[in-house]
């Protein structure tokens, strides 16, 4: 949901329609998966051998993001920096438990943010999307 806000601000709304259509296919796979992670979270399918927690789901999340949707360093940046608004904005009103979270979800954000970094650097196609990288 963040990703597409991000999106229509940097790409208008003109923009916005036509990489969503451009996309159609792996957003619709990524909002399937989100789902599927939160039906299985809430069901508790997987508990007694392995705990899918919230964190566990935004991980996947922003993983599928990189995969699916072509979002960057620059997307994983900010979202990190919303992550880290909220975590204020929640410590602020004295809500610790959703700061401490969010405050986990910026570190999520920023690790793999750095990864990419990493490997966009490496691979020397810096500021390309993900598919991309695959390419010799």
């Amino acid at each position: 949901m963040i990703e597409i806000i991000l999106l229509q601000i940097s790409l208008g709304k003109k923009g916005l329609k036509k990489w969503s259509r451009d996309h159609i296919v792996n957003l619709s796979l990524f909002n399937f998966i989100v789902f599927m992670l939160l039906l299985l979270r809430s069901a508790g399918y997987f508990h007694p051998f392995f705990l899918l927690s919230i964190n566990v789901v935004i991980f996947i999340t922003l993983i599928c993001a990189i995969v699916l949707l072509n979002a960057g360093t620059r997307w994983l940046f900010a979202m990190a920096a919303l992550f880290w608004i909220f975590a204020s904005f929640m410590r602020i009103l004295k809500i610790d438990v959703w700061a401490e979270r969010t405050a986990i979800y910026t570190y999520q954000s920023l690790l793999l943010g750095v990864a990419l970094m990493i490997i966009e650097n490496i691979k020397g196609n810096f500021g390309k999307p993900w598919k991309d990288f695959f390419r010799t």
